[in-house]
This record gives structure tokens, C-alpha cells and sequence, in this order.
């Protein structure tokens, strides 16, 4: 009966433990250079990345916002895993969306 119990213990416990929530997770390819763009503050310097079914295209999309994290060196192309999390009040200039790196999933030297 003990072994019941703790087995029924273990499968509860196990099932209300809390799941990281991959919904909100994607996969995002930077590229090996920076380009000048024009953001809410005027001119800087953008990341191109690719996301979604443009994956391991040859299109590339301007990025404007911060990943928190990631630490971008110049001369590699990263795939990257990102958290996506609404922005509550985000500023009028602002991106509506907050990004936060999980994993580097790959950095190749180009």
C-alpha cells in the first residue's frame, strides 16, 4: 500500500508541476552582419534575421529589437532559440514584444 501511495504521490506531483511554455518559443537565424535602418529614434544599426517558414531562405527581414542575452559578434550566422512575451504598455516607439534568448542553437563562422 505504501508503494501505491507513493507512486500515486509521484504521478500527481509530476503532473502539477509547471511546464515550460513552448508556444511562445521560436526559432530565429541572425545574420553575419548588421545594417543601417531607420528605427523610432532615427537612424541605427539593425540585425537581419529570418524566422518562421523564411528559415534557411535567402530573405532576411530587419530586426529592430533587443534580444536580452544574446550577445551578437560580427562574422556569424546564429540559429537561436527565443522567448516571445507581450510587452504591457509598450512605448509608442517601442516594439509590442519582448525577445529573451534560450539557447544558441548554432554559431558558424562565415
Amino acid at each position: 500500500m505504501k508503494h501505491f501511495l507513493f507512486l500515486l504521490f509521484t504521478i500527481v506531483f509530476a503532473f502539477s508541476c509547471k511546464k515550460e511554455n513552448l508556444d511562445n518559443q521560436i526559432i530565429m537565424m541572425v545574420r553575419d552582419t548588421k545594417v543601417s535602418c531607420t528605427g523610432g529614434n532615427g537612424p541605427m544599426e539593425c540585425l537581419q534575421v529570418q524566422t518562421g517558414e523564411k528559415v534557411g531562405s535567402q530573405t532576411w527581414e530587419y530586426f529592430y529589437s533587443p534580444i536580452e542575452g544574446f550577445n551578437y559578434e560580427p562574422g556569424y550566422i546564429y540559429t537561436l532559440k527565443v522567448k516571445t512575451e507581450p510587452v504591457k504598455n509598450p512605448p509608442a516607439d517601442g516594439s509590442s514584444i519582448k525577445y529573451t534568448l534560450v539557447e544558441v542553437v548554432l554559431k558558424e563562422k562565415v
